[in-house]
């Protein structure tokens, strides 16, 4: 009988030597754990991460614990964990793979705080979140939109196992132990959607409490009294049944191709094929399917002069699916209709104004950071967007035509493969973030990004916590 989900992953990941990882991959992990260390930078100026770093604090501070990021104090390792998701989830300038998965929020802050405690270097910190990444994403490759349609957020319950596997390698369990700290983590994860379809708050604590959760089960593998479910994941009562519906892989929806998932595609090529290199990067503190539509509205203005008082209609393509958010079972609107703060306002900001502010960068438009002001973009909005839904249409790959009142149309379109950078590409964009970076403008982001190169050459993780943390 072929080994189990989990015990495939548990066998590699506790084989897994910063030795065996492809120049790329560690390129793109740097370029993670950059995306996550400065956001929580901006995150901790925010009240809600004051509020969440003071509570951590008040609750679990610890003199020998981890750093919680910018603030310099120490708490035990589930709670620094926690306030630096938390700050780190607040800004939006986060990974994301495939719809309402973006697991360097959770990931990252498992990995910092793990490192920090074992005394781990650079090089095995790496390790460990290439680890945990290919979990995380390869478990949601094909399953988010029916993990969505159960009424689940997909971003916790991916997350948690991922944080789990980090930890739990970070502090050297074999392979037993990785194997019940990923079966804990099944157990431990969470996040109903709920919140998305109304409106609720709870999403903000999804993230953050995957990440604690998943160090947690780390925590308590590491004891060895809990023998692994071997099958957790894709047991006839497991992971798979209870997050998609179906342990054999059968799928409600997905964004093209059958409604089946193959299963053994989850670990095929485990180490030779690196899920996470189609990570993309959330540069917008908006959901990851506007950001597409954004750029290419961005890129149409100026590759064709387009002057927005001269356009008549733009018509964007997009997955069905990411015009029902949070899922087609649970849409806010099924008729998603034009409205502020929705994927129409977003393409008439972009077209409008020649761009969309990011994370900390410079705003557009005559408004400044108060955008919803902006009547001009709010008229564009219900007059002259029309999203149109496509089945079984590329993820994030949205299409356009803007049609001109002179009668000339221009056409677009921005595949998904465009958003996943590498650690230049990311860092090209992220600089424009500099001027309001908390710790010394743009000189020191540019001294941290720099900082974050060497990661894989520093015999601890020290460097990177001084580098985020208020003089």
């Amino acid at each position: 009988m072929a080994d189990s989900i989990a015990r495939q992953f548990a066998r590699w990941a506790a084989n897994l030597k910063y030795e065996d990882l492809p120049p790329e991959v560690v390129d793109k992990v740097k370029s993670l754990v950059l995306t996550q260390m400065v956001s929580a930078v901006f995150g901790a100026q925010m009240q809600q991460g004051k509020d969440a770093i003071h509570m951590v604090k008040q609750e679990e501070g610890k003199p020998d614990g981890a750093t919680i990021l910018f603030d310099g104090s120490k708490a035990t390792r589930i709670g620094a964990t926690y306030a630096n998701a938390e700050t780190g989830h607040l800004p939006g300038l986060w990974d994301q793979f495939r719809m309402i998965t973006h697991p360097g929020v959770s990931l990252i802050p498992s990995g910092i705080a793990n490192a920090e405690l074992e005394k781990s270097t650079g090089k095995e910190l790496i390790t460990a979140l290439v680890a945990g990444y290919e979990l995380s994403t390869r478990m949601a490759e094909d399953t988010v939109p029916s993990t969505a349609a159960r009424g689940f957020r997909p971003a916790p319950i991916y997350h948690t196992m991922g944080a789990a596997l980090i930890a739990a390698k970070l502090m050297k369990l074999d392979d037993e132990g990785l194997m019940s700290a990923i079966a804990i983590a099944a157990n431990c994860t969470s996040g109903l959607f709920e919140s998305g379809r109304s409106g609720g708050g709870e999403t903000g604590v999804h993230d953050p409490n995957a990440a604690r959760q998943g160090v947690f089960s780390a925590m308590v593998a590491r004891e060895g009294h809990i023998k692994a479910s071997e099958q957790v994941i894709e047991g006839p009562a497991g992971f798979l049944n209870a997050f998609i519906g179906s342990h054999e892989g059968k799928l409600t929806y997905t964004f093209e191709g059958p409604l089946q998932a193959d299963l053994s595609k989850i670990t095929e090529g485990l180490g030779k094929r690196f899920q996470l290199m189609d990570l993309m990067y959330r540069m917008y503190d908006n959901a990851g399917y506007n950001h597409a539509p954004i750029n290419m509205m961005v890129e149409m203005r100026e590759q064709y002069g387009i002057n927005p008082d001269d356009v008549e209609e733009v018509i964007v393509t997009m997955n069905f699916i990411e015009t029902l958010y949070p899922s087609p079972q649970f849409p806010r609107d099924p008729a998603n209709p034009p409205r502020v703060g929705g994927t129409h306002w977003y393409v008439a900001h972009a077209l409008v104004n020649g761009g969309f502010p990011q994370v900390g960068g410079p705003t557009f438009g005559p408004t400044g950071e108060d955008l919803k002001a902006d009547k001009k973009v709010e008229e564009f909005t219900l007059n002259k967007v029309t999203i149109t839904a496509a089945h079984d249409f590329p993820m994030f790959s949205p299409k356009a035509v803007i049609r001109m009142k002179d009668g000339r149309n221009f056409t677009g379109e921005y595949p998904y493969a465009r958003l996943c950078w590498d650690y230049d590409g990311f860092v090209e964009r992220l600089r424009a973030s500099g001027p309001k970076y908390p710790l010394g403008g743009q000189a020191g982001l540019d001294s941290f990004i720099d900082l974050c190169r060497t990661i894989d050459q520093m015999g601890s993780i020290q460097p990177l916590l001084d580098a985020t943390t208020k003089k």
